[in-house]
């Protein structure tokens, strides 16, 4: 049986410890027969809007690749490196607050077990391979020994035309081969063997080396704002399909045990003859009817247990006093009520600035969440956008309430619930006020 290519990945962009505010993009989406990742680090121009550059350069190969197929992926690369260029050089021109605004590009593009690529500026690609970490881009810097120190040369939109590097031929994906893409704030600041360790750590899933590395570089310093994509491929076997006779099977059990529920119990009587009876002669019968090898045979046996118990459980019922049934239909309505309480969201306004990596942590869920939740407002945060953030519930503080009531309540730490509403736990509570309980 062949195998098919199978790939995950883990992205994650942060603010870094030293700065006010994101001025990287991040952004990844699918494509026909393949996978679409961006990396792009804002650079200001005479009034900033670096932020803008980068958005601007990440949404302009979302809106080039999406609902379209290129027979040669290599010469459309090309192409959408130039029309990206063009539409950020373009809002430059619109007024002078954006004069000379411009961003890096890193951009991988996985299509039909081939991975292309191009770049532009410091954010790099590279290709881990045998536990080593290999560069697939050169940094355009005017000092290419210490670009850490040396200032940018090649950046998309200052100019209306660009020279940019891309890949020459794809290359042709083989089994635990895996790729990352970030911007500087990695870089930077984290040596490369440090970043191998974590990618080569087959017992970590992408998402969470994404987290790893951002986290590293927190901890080195995080001078600067931090975007990372892990991509990883494996050769997935497809589950075999199961035979016929195997779910036949199944039906038989199936369609025994519902007549025994519509005969009720004086039929099933005859039924508990039939499974209590220790001869082997029924047992043989059976096995001919099925017309089944030997495993699927021993799995029907196997289930005389199960009918048994199911049996048990009837008799129990029919024996219930109806008197029974209050306190269980009561039980139903509570489990019912709880399950629906936990279904409660957040409304959050994004601030300028902030960071889907920092909202997760903050409301105590996860960026994947809230990706499934919001869709694209979760992968490309505007200031001034909404964010449904699912939390444990929303607390209206009462006459009386201190933190510790609130925290005995929902069973949450009170750490957690000031970070969730950026509180201090010395603060006193008013009542009436509304507070944020996240899930954990």
């Amino acid at each position: 049986m062949s195998t098919t290519l199978n790939y995950s990945f883990g992205s994650i962009t942060q603010l870094g410890n030293q700065q006010d505010f994101n001025s990287d993009a991040i952004i990844e989406f699918s494509i026909l027969d393949g996978h679409v990742f961006v990396v792009c680090d804002g650079h200001d121009g005479d009034e900033g809007h670096g932020a803008l550059a980068a958005k601007l350069t990440a949404d302009s190969f979302k809106k080039y690749f999406s609902n379209r197929s290129y027979k040669d992926l290599n010469i459309a690369l090309t192409n959408a490196v130039t029309y990206a260029n063009y539409a950020v050089h373009e809002q430059s021109q619109k007024d002078t607050k954006y004069k000379n605004i411009g961003s890096t590009l890193a951009i991988l593009i996985y299509r039909n077990n081939k991975v292309y690529y191009a770049y532009a500026g410091d954010s790099r690609i590279y290709m881990h391979k045998d536990n080593k970490l290999k560069p697939l881009t050169l940094d355009h810097v005017e000092n290419k020994y210490s670009p850490a120190e040396s200032k940018v040369n090649i950046l998309i939109g200052p100019n209306k035309d660009i020279k940019f590097g891309v890949c020459k031929t794809p290359i042709e994906l083989k089994e635990n081969d895996k790729f990352l893409l970030c911007t500087d704030g990695l870089t930077d600041i984290v040596k490369n063997e440090e970043i191998s360790t974590i990618i080569s750590d087959s017992d970590t899933s992408p998402d969470h080396k994404a987290l790893l590395l951002a986290k590293k570089a927190d901890e080195n310093g995080g001078v600067d704002n931090t975007s990372i994509h892990i991509i990883e491929f494996d050769n997935n076997h497809p589950v075999p399909k199961k035979s016929f006779t195997l779910n036949k099977n199944f039906i038989l059990i199936a369609i025994a045990i519902f007549t025994v529920t519509i005969l009720g119990f004086g039929g099933f009587k005859g039924y508990q003859y039939f499974i209590n009876n220790k001869s082997e002669k029924p047992t043989k019968i059976a096995e001919q009817k099925l017309q089944t090898n030997s495993k699927p045979v021993a799995e029907v046996i196997e289930n005389k247990k199960s009918i048994t118990v199911e049996k048990e459980k009837i008799i129990q019922e029919q024996n219930t006093p109806k008197t029974q049934a209050k306190p269980r239909e009561e039980q139903v309505k509570t489990t019912a009520k709880i399950a629906s309480s936990q279904a409660v969201f957040y409304t959050h306004k994004i601030l300028f600035g902030e960071n889907l990596y920092r909202l997760a942590i903050r409301y105590g869920t996860t960026q994947r969440k809230l990706i499934e939740i919001n869709g694209d407002n979760a992968k490309n945060l505007i200031a001034g956008s909404k964010l449904k953030i699912p939390v444990l519930a929303l607390h209206t503080v009462k006459k009386g309430e201190s933190f510790s009531i609130i925290s005995d309540k929902y069973n949450i730490k009170i750490d957690v619930i000031c970070r969730a509403n950026k509180i201090s736990k010395t603060q006193s509570l008013a009542e009436g006020k509304k507070l944020i309980i996240p899930k954990k």
